[in-house]
């Protein structure tokens, strides 16, 4: 066995974020901008937990998407902070005639079928170049990872992570939502 040194840790010694580094460029592999849940824990929330818990639960964490699994812990839908706006859960609320805790997650979210997805074989195969494209390309902010071999989601990419890693902006022209597209019709008068 070696013996490994330990020491304390210093007071300028500072705690890094991947972000810090210029260690991806749009030629990198895409695999450099994947969140790989082989390795990283994804950010998961239960479909019955009422949507302002969700939003705390976001800030907390410091994500903007979290997966929607159901109590075997099965991907069932995904949500987005954009999901949890006020203007989301007040429409919803509205509709519903709920309450504004008796919103739940699975009132706002991506419902499994609508999710959309990058074989993971393909992205070992993609630069970052390619996935900005195919997120623009489709007015997409992210992608589930699926490994179709093996059946297993994999991880997510997502223009935000992109963005904060190549320390430039990823606009992504996405199609509106529902929220927005109400909104819109509110706002122009005939």
């Amino acid at each position: 066995m070696k013996n490994i040194t330990i020491f304390a840790v210093d007071a300028i010694d500072h705690l890094v974020q991947p972000d810090e580094f210029d260690d991806v460029t749009p030629e990198s592999s895409a695999l450099n901008i994947l969140t790989d849940f082989k390795s990283h824990r994804p950010h998961v929330v239960e479909s019955h937990i009422p949507a302002v818990e969700a939003v705390e639960s976001m800030l907390q964490e410091n994500v903007n998407i979290k997966l929607v699994v159901d109590e075997r812990n099965e991907l069932i839908g995904l949500i987005t902070y954009e999901d949890l706006s006020d203007q989301s859960i007040l429409l919803t609320q509205t509709m519903n005639r709920i309450k504004r805790s008796d919103v739940l997650v699975s009132d706002l979210m991506h419902p499994r079928e609508s999710i959309r997805a990058i074989n993971y074989e393909d992205l070992e195969r993609a630069s970052v170049a390619d996935i900005i494209f195919t997120l623009q390309r489709h007015g997409q902010e992210f992608y589930i990872v699926v490994d179709r071999n093996q059946h297993h989601i994999r991880g997510v990419v997502a223009s935000a992570e992109i963005s904060r890693r190549l320390h430039a902006p990823v606009t992504v022209q996405k199609q509106p939502s529902l929220v927005e597209l109400l909104s819109l019709g509110r706002s122009v008068r005939i």
